[in-house]
């Protein structure tokens, strides 16, 4: 089987750099950009199951870049991942389109049950989306 695909959008190198590493050692195929705008440069070459994003970034924030997403994609699994939990309430990120929301500084096991519930949605999105057909 291959290994399940992972976005990582962050515009702090230490939070990429973080994850990246933590989501390799789970097994995971992990890529990592600093902004929306390399985000979709990357899916436009390569489709991953999950998106992860940070919610607060310069160009375009998390919540921009989700309803973007959604307008083409309602597939893959995005989740927020913010330390701002004050300026977000979970109400206001699922309207926008996330499917999850992680606080940080985030906790090992929390992402890992959000990461492996997030592909277990998407294979079923992917397999109903197969069916209608």
């Amino acid at each position: 089987m291959a290994k399940e695909r992972i976005l990582v959008v962050d515009d702090e190198d230490y939070h990429r750099e973080v994850m990246q590493k933590l989501l390799v050692k789970l097994g995971y195929d992990v890529a990592v950009v600093e902004s929306a705008e390399a985000a979709f440069s990357h899916l436009a070459k390569e489709k991953v199951s999950i998106i992860i994003t940070d919610l607060i970034m310069l160009e375009m924030d998390g919540v921009e870049f989700c309803q973007k997403i959604r307008e083409t994609d309602d597939k893959t699994i995005v989740i927020a991942l913010t330390g701002h939990t004050d300026l977000y309430d979970a109400e206001k990120l699922k309207e926008a389109g996330f499917d999850n929301h992680l606080d940080k500084p985030f906790k090992l096991d929390v992402i890992k049950e959000a990461i492996q519930d997030g592909f277990e949605e998407f294979r079923r999105r992917t397999e109903l989306q197969d069916k209608t057909s």
